[in-house]
């Protein structure tokens, strides 16, 4: 009898041993997996490791009537920064219907303050006022803005100001550069830069963080060099081939961000006609450039640095 229930105990071990090994294997093969998509390289789903963000600030009219369809044409969507005052109030610039007819077909709408005003030059109040009310004016209309833009490039070197931004938003832009950094040690060549969080230990502002994200204003390059189409087309296609240094081994490290103001507007210095922005979309698309809006960019709390969801 213990020879026969020793035998059974046996057994019985050994069918245990073989049930954890299999179940262990099973473990293994699925941590093995999601390591695998965690970790799945960008070349799978961004080929040639090329990426534009495309930024549309003001929320003029004519950026609804006429750059949305050369948009659709190519399939691509945009992040259209809107100042909340101007929506249905003033001349030229979109209506809540047009700006939520955006919105309810996958553009993003993110916030450009009340009224446009240099916040650099505005009291806390102010500040308040134009920041944090314009992400509550979209709310009300059915919009969650998590992301800024600074009127005139002015404001992201700005403690106070940041300090308000950083309290309503998750992300903030700002101009100035061809393209933006994930981690702010690219930005080596401007600053020695290791911290990439928003303040230092000592409570001054760093340079590059998730509210200073840079981008490279079309508009104004024209106007400052006086360029005609051509010469502007070709600064375009510079542009967005600058991030081919950096974005290597199926890493992407840094995104050129394009900001356009007016499209097919008669201001000829400070517009884009739309035979230019269909042929710099066509090449967008013929490039094959996977294009994203800022809504695609996340932001790590832990290493403070900036990726694409």
């Amino acid at each position: 009898m213990r020879s026969e229930q020793k035998s059974v105990l046996i057994r019985i071990n050994v069918v245990l041993l073989i049930l954890i090994g299999f179940l262990l294997f099973l473990g293994i093969k699925q941590f093995d997996l999601e390591h695998k998509l965690h970790a799945q390289s960008l070349s799978e789903s961004i080929p040639n490791h090329k990426v534009v963000i495309l930024n549309f600030d003001d929320g003029r009219k004519t950026q609804f009537t006429q750059a949305k369809p050369i948009l659709d044409k190519y399939g691509f969507k945009a992040t259209f920064y809107v100042v909340c005052n101007y929506l249905g109030n003033k001349p030229g610039y979109m209506n809540w219907s047009e700006v939520k007819q955006l919105s309810a077909e996958g553009y993003d709408i993110e916030s450009h303050t009340m009224n446009h005003r240099n916040l650099s030059d505005s009291s806390k109040k102010s500040l308040e006022f134009q920041i944090g009310e314009s992400k509550a004016c979209l709310q009300e209309h059915g919009i969650r803005a998590t992301s800024f833009a600074y009127p005139f490039d002015q404001g992201w070197d700005n403690k106070t100001v940041v300090k308000v931004v950083s309290k309503y938003y998750d992300l903030a832009r700002t101009a100035s550069s061809p393209v933006t950094f994930l981690h702010c040690d690219g930005w080596i060549h401007k600053s020695h830069q290791t911290d990439c969080s928003t303040f230092t230990k000592t409570g001054n502002l760093n340079y590059a963080n998730q509210y200073s994200i840079r981008g490279w204003s079309h508009d104004l390059s024209r106007k400052v060099n006086s360029f005609d189409d051509p010469a502007l087309y070709n600064r375009f296609v510079e542009v967005v081939n600058s991030q081919t240094k950096y974005n290597k081994n199926g890493t992407i490290m840094a995104i050129p961000i394009i900001i356009y103001h007016q499209a097919g507007d008669q201001e000829i210095d400070y517009s884009t006609n739309l035979d230019l922005f269909n042929k710099e979309m066509k090449y967008l698309h013929d490039g094959n450039f996977t294009v994203l809006t800022m809504a695609d960019l996340g932001y790590d709390k832990k290493s403070n640095y900036l990726y694409i969801k």
